[in-house]
């Protein structure tokens, strides 16, 4: 997946669409609850993310009774 294109193309949605809105709509989409606003291309891999559906799943492995 490249993650820069993906990440430019977005840029110029996001841009219109906040010229359009007069505020910056960045935070205000679907997937922007997956983003990390610290990473590299943080749009990219929030789009990603929400597609992909990740889930954080836990593991609880019970020790032997003694």
């Amino acid at each position: 997946m490249d993650y820069i294109s993906i990440q430019k193309q977005f840029d110029t949605v996001k841009w219109f669409d906040s010229i359009g809105a007069g505020e910056d709509r960045c935070g205000s989409y679907a997937f922007c609850e997956k983003c990390n606003i610290e990473e590299a291309n943080p749009c990219a891999h929030a789009i990603h993310r929400y597609k992909s559906g990740y889930v954080r799943i836990a593991w609880i492995i019970r020790g032997e009774k003694r």
